[in-house]
């Protein structure tokens, strides 16, 4: 279930990059079926939304939100929570524990919704009325944990382990929580914790084994996963980490073998205070709201059932129809989730998800003309879908209309400007289509302050000052200053590859050739084809006493759009309502 629920809270996470994330916030994607937050509603509040004078230094407003977009009974099971806390507050005295019990009953409700800003402000006032109990602050990380907030996350489940150290599943998010900070030995120092424990040795050695490969330690990985995989066989997406260790370890067979076994169910994460909070609901909902339950813990084929049920009843839901095509995908079913996409069509044709999946289909077929038809009759009817603006861009990109891609990642900023694959690819882009190099280092120049965090924007910076045609925009010490940061930072080998360009750039040819060579030797096998060719050619460069151009090649997986994957927006883009 972990991952299956962490995925409910950040945009466009299937923007990913070849050889590293391409955004800056780790570990957490956005929900399959998503019923986004809608605005809150205007005009008179009940007492929730301004507390009564005896209250109002002590708790959190928590405005009205419009939950429409739920399922009748939860509409009224959230109307029923904030009525009782509503008589609490009119009391002269109500007990501090009942209403820490009212409000957090209601946070609970929000955040089986994924409703994050009233959970939270629900959950910090019984935390207020309830100071010493550990429920509060521990769904209250939770929360923040699947909001992306991981430092909010871990100032409450500190806080809860403060108040009970004793909590087996608390070491399990707060690792989880570390990992995502990229603070392997705190995140290893919790997980070891809990790595025995039965009901969590699964998720627990998972975590364990993705430090260990980021820590390049692939003996103990193949260990560590392989336990995970012991605890929960069902646990199918601890595969494609273990195949990564295997490859590393140039065990290409066992490789292959676990890729072949990879499939979309991460490791079960027993949690009895998490329970507790999901049996609020789940024994009374309608086949709908249990069909996305199935699908937050991973269980596609419970939840094909409970939308089989469903759409039984209520054939006509287009929105419940796509989100039983994008199940059947995730399940392997490929062409009954074709057919049901056809489906929506016939009732809905202008359903803009389900045409932006059948182009997603397409192209993953290598049909990319109706692929395109489909993306660009998305945009017809939005024109700020960054899904198919993107997708678009980057068939632009491959085809080589350079100067139409860059126009279509500027279209994506300019719906979303958090995307940050968009950033650079427009740039690269603009370059091939002769934009001049001048004004290019200059946007990237801006971009780089502008985003400090995103490492791609200073790779291709240190490669355009190391070798850019234009003497105006060379600048070797700059590009060296950049290389060496990243390196010290990450040392991944494109980061390996722009330290030894900086290098030749500044006259160093010998060192730079040794360093490539080395880097050949180490992981050239691992690498694609194109990324291997611009490797020879980089070293044959250096062998020659010359700077390889140009700066910004064809084959550079950083300088490339993401390799596509059609799983990823089946599984996370977001749908207005799922049903």
């Amino acid at each position: 279930m972990e991952t299956g629920v962490a995925r409910t809270v950040l945009l466009l996470r299937y923007l990913r990059a070849a050889t590293m994330k391409r955004h800056p916030r780790p570990g957490i994607a956005l929900a399959l079926l998503l019923a986004l937050t809608l605005p809150c509603r205007s005009g008179q509040g009940d007492a929730l939304s301004q507390p009564p004078g005896p209250w109002r230094d002590l708790l959190v407003p928590i405005a009205e939100t419009d939950v429409s977009g739920a399922e009748p009974l939860m509409q009224t099971a959230i109307a029923e929570a904030r009525g009782q806390v509503a008589a609490l507050l009119a009391q002269t005295a109500p007990e501090h524990d009942a209403l820490a019990q009212a409000y957090g009953r209601l946070g609970a409700l929000y955040l089986l919704l994924e409703v994050e800003t009233p959970a939270d402000a629900a959950l910090r006032n019984a935390r207020k009325l309830q100071p010493d109990a550990f429920r509060w602050p521990y769904y209250a990380g939770y929360l923040a944990m699947l909001a992306g907030n991981l430092e909010q996350a871990l100032v409450y489940l500190e806080a809860a382990r403060a108040i009970d150290p004793n909590y087996p599943t608390l070491y399990l998010r707060l690792g989880k929580v570390r990992l995502d900070r990229s603070e392997l030995a705190e995140a290893r120092a919790a997980l070891e914790r809990v790595k025995d424990v039965d009901e969590l040795a699964s998720p627990a050695n998972y975590y364990l084994g993705q430090i260990a490969i980021l820590e390049r330690r692939f003996d103990d990985a193949v260990v560590l996963l392989r336990a995970a995989l012991a605890a929960n066989p069902g646990a199918t997406e601890v595969h494609y980490p273990l195949a990564q260790a295997y490859r590393a370890l140039g065990e290409s067979g066992l490789a292959r073998e676990q890729l072949a076994a990879f499939k979309l169910r991460t490791p079960q994460v027993h949690d009895p205070l998490l329970e507790q909070l999901q049996g609020v609901t789940r024994r009374s909902l309608p086949a709908f709201e249990k069909a996305i339950h199935a699908v937050r813990e991973g269980d596609y084929a419970e939840a094909i059932e409970h939308f089989t049920k469903g759409l039984q009843v209520d054939p006509d839901n287009a929105a419940a129809r796509v989100s039983y095509a994008r199940v059947l995908y995730l399940a392997g079913q490929s062409d009954a989730a074709a057919e049901a996409l056809a489906s929506v069509r016939e009732r809905d044709p202008d359903n803009v998800l389900a045409i932006f999946l059948q182009g997603v289909l397409a192209q993953q077929q290598g049909r990319t003309g109706p692929a395109s038809e489909a993306y660009r009759r998305v945009l017809s009817l939005d024109l700020a879908h960054t899904g198919a603006l993107f997708y678009l861009a980057n068939l632009d990109f491959v085809a080589g209309r350079y100067a139409e891609a860059a126009e279509r990642y500027r279209q994506v900023l300019a719906a979303d400007a958090s995307i940050p694959p968009a950033r650079l690819l427009a740039l690269v882009a603009g370059l091939r289509a002769g934009e001049s190099e001048v004004a290019i280092a200059a946007r990237l120049e801006g971009l780089t302050v502008e985003h400090p965090d995103d490492p791609q924007l200073r790779y291709a910076l240190a490669r355009l000052r190391a070798a850019a045609e234009d003497p105006a925009v060379q600048d070797p010490t700059a590009a060296m200053s950049l290389a060496s940061a990243l390196m010290l930072a990450r040392p991944i080998p494109p980061h390996q590859r722009a330290l030894a360009l900086a290098r030749a750039a500044e006259g160093q040819f010998e060192q730079a050739a040794e360093a490539l060579q080395q880097l050949i030797t180490m992981v050239g096998w691992m690498a694609p084809p194109a990324e291997q060719a611009l490797m020879a050619d980089e070293l044959e460069a250096f062998q020659d006493h010359r700077l390889p151009r140009p700066a910004w090649p064809e084959g550079d997986p950083l300088l490339s759009p993401p390799p596509f994957d059609p799983i990823a927006p089946f599984r996370d883009y977001p749908a207005v309502a799922p049903y």
